[in-house]
């Protein structure tokens, strides 16, 4: 018997909606024919996913333009989120059409606006899950703020919402739910996830990955490695300048990332919910970078010093690749002891089951 159809709608901005969903969609795989619909960083990651029934390019959402990994473009996020609310309602028809045609028994998503209005004028019951909402990140983002009512009121159509830890800009959703944290299982062993960085044979310094997301090609990391001899890094972005103690990985490699966090000792970076996730998963020191003009950011960074053993690196540090100490306070740092659930993969699955209406 064919599975019915789930439809997900996927934010793009970064890859960190993404990975957290995939926990999350891969679960419900065998129980449903998932239909993905996303765009930008996001569609990069959904194309390799084995479990998707189908993946479209769908125009989800701007998130926010960045000029780098650090620095907030407002003028081009207004301009791409004006092109995006003045076709909204043309949207929304296009997307419950696309969900009727697929005979859709429920709407997943994370956080795109778009999805939970669509479903409801699809008549189709819809579960969005998340730690904010895009309404409440353009609130406080300049111009973008008129836009945000409108995002808000499609938001608000969703049959019921699943808060992420730290999360805010919620309220608006009647019906929410706490969930534990979502993070993606590592697939091997530490020692096995060590491997995978080809370290040097007898190599004893610690490894730092270096969490930039989707955006870190604008920073060259090579001078930074070799101010920096005691550690080894890792990254996803390019570098100029070569250095023995800098190993870097292309941003379409294929090596879990959750695997590359279990393989080192600490994470250089800035908070994004996924990197945070699976660093607290694997109970790994976090050295907080700087993250731009980006709201979310300071829930962000009270989770981790709440979870983690952690320092902060500031702006100019990280600028001129004075990172060793920070490094070596969040390696010798208390851990807080704090624990959080680690199964909100199966929660959120288990919600979305009952919410299309099947027995989980």
């Amino acid at each position: 018997m064919a599975r019915p159809a789930l439809v997900a709608y996927v934010s793009g901005h970064g890859f960190g909606h993404f990975t957290r969903s995939e926990a999350v969609l891969a679960l419900l795989a065998p129980r449903y024919a998932i239909h993905v619909r996303t765009n930008e960083r996001a569609l990069l990651l959904a194309r390799r996913a084995a479990w998707a029934a189908s993946v479209t390019e769908v125009d989800v959402g701007p998130g926010v333009a960045q000029r780098g990994p650090l620095e907030t473009d407002v003028a081009a996020t207004e301009r791409a989120l004006a092109r995006h609310v003045e076709g909204f309602d043309a949207l929304v028809a296009r997307e419950a059409s696309a969900i009727e045609e697929v005979r859709a028994v429920g709407v997943y998503s994370d956080v795109a606006p778009v999805a939970f209005e669509a479903a409801a004028r699809a008549h189709v019951p819809s579960v969005g899950l998340g730690n904010f909402t895009w309404s409440w990140i353009y609130e406080e983002l300049g111009p973008c703020a008129a836009f945000a009512p409108r995002l808000a009121r499609a938001e608000s159509e969703a049959t019921r919402f699943l808060a992420l830890p730290f999360s805010a800009g919620i309220e608006h959703f009647r019906r929410r739910e706490d969930l534990p944290l979502v993070a993606r299982a590592p697939t091997r062993s530490r020692a096995d996830a060590r491997r995978l960085l080809g370290l040097r044979a007898g190599e004893t310094r610690p490894v730092v990955l270096l969490g930039f997301g989707g955006f870190g090609d604008a920073l060259d990391l090579g001078e930074a490695a070799r101010a920096n001899p005691e550690f080894v890094f890792v990254s996803f972005a390019k570098s100029s300048v070569a250095a023995e103690n800098l190993i870097i990985f292309p941003h379409d490699h294929d090596l879990p990332h959750q695997d590359l966090v279990l393989a080192s000792d600490a994470i250089l970076g800035k908070p994004g919910y996924g990197t945070v996730a699976e660093a607290i998963a694997a109970r790994r020191p976090f050295v907080i970078t700087p993250r731009g003009d980006f709201r979310e950011y300071p829930v962000l960074v009270r989770g981790i010093e709440e979870n983690l053993p952690s320092s902060r690196l500031g702006l100019e540090d990280l600028l001129a690749g004075r990172w060793s100490v920070a490094i070596r306070r969040a390696l010798g740092a208390v851990d807080p002891g704090a624990r959080l659930g680690l199964d909100g993969a199966e929660v959120a699955a288990r919600r979305v089951v009952e919410a299309s209406g099947g027995s989980s």
